[in-house]
């Protein structure tokens, strides 16, 4: 039975947006897995492996015993976090610069009318403008936070489509933001609704695959600060840990493509209507 392809240039509901989405999602699940696959997972391996790292001289540097070494490591703690977190932007930037190229060719040539080789010259080029987008929203919601933690919530969310636009539209960063701006507050709630289930998706699934190295963390804790005052993770707790980071970052492919839908779903709402002809009139 031949699948009928996806249309994203559509109205919908919130709804609609899940499971088309969804559809999306399975119906090109060989290709996108494909994507993946060559161009994107040896960075989520590569940032997987630098969580771990990271979370290792954290840990090394904390003594229960002497609190006085905490206090002074806190500096080097928070430096190594905002490297991590810069590698995570990189990290979505080049998956959202990819997948989001695949979806403008999928729009514009149909399914399966296109291949991987012909769009490969794209992701270079659009993950920068992902990258670039992603830095500028960083700041913005970090600046958010700082100013009580709504307006960073509300600056993640009106400017969520902005990397979409980019893409898709081609006409610079300004603009990007500023209709990322005017499309989010025509449907401000329903794209925090989308956003939000995007993210409850992920921290649920992550939650579940991260229980065993939980209950290995538990137990591992218990055990050395008992015996030595120290905090000391068997190693096979960091392969989990390693494990679970790579499937989160992997599953952001499911709130991009909400948010694809959401866009397209935003721009037909807000067109203007064709103007009314005499006889449609009569």
């Amino acid at each position: 039975m031949t699948e009928t392809e996806v249309q994203f240039q559509q109205k919908r509901e919130p709804g609609d947006i899940f499971s088309d989405s969804f559809r999306f999602l399975k119906q090109e699940f060989k290709p996108i897995s494909k994507l993946f696959a060559i161009y994107i997972l040896p960075f989520i391996i590569i940032y997987g492996i630098l969580q771990v790292y990271v979370q290792i001289k954290v840990l090394g540097r904390v003594d229960l015993n002497n609190p006085d070494m905490l206090l002074s490591n806190i500096g080097p703690i928070y430096g190594n976090v905002f490297i991590i977190s810069l590698f995570g932007i990189f990290v979505q930037s080049l998956l959202g610069g990819t997948y989001y190229t695949y979806i403008e060719y999928y729009i514009k040539k149909g399914k399966g009318n296109f291949e991987l080789s012909e769009i490969t010259p794209l992701f270079f080029s659009n993950s920068l403008i992902a990258l670039g987008a992603n830095l500028l929203l960083f700041i913005a919601v970090i600046a958010g936070v700082i100013m009580c933690i709504i307006p960073g919530i509300y600056f993640a969310n009106t400017f969520s489509i902005v990397v979409m636009i980019l893409i898709f539209e081609k006409k610079g960063v300004g603009n990007a933001f500023t209709r990322s701006w005017n499309l989010v507050n025509s449907q401000w709630w329903n794209t925090f609704l989308v956003n939000l289930v995007g993210i409850i998706i992920i921290y649920v699934v992550s939650f579940l695959v991260s229980i065993p190295a939980m209950i290995a963390g538990i137990g591992s804790t218990m055990f050395s600060l008992q015996q030595t005052g120290t905090i000391d993770y068997p190693q096979w707790y960091w392969i989990l840990t390693g494990f679970s980071v790579i499937v989160s970052a992997i599953l952001w492919i499911i709130p991009y493509t909400f948010l694809a839908f959401q866009y397209f779903n935003l721009d037909e709402r807000t067109k203007p209507n064709p103007p009314q002809t005499q006889n449609s009139l009569e």
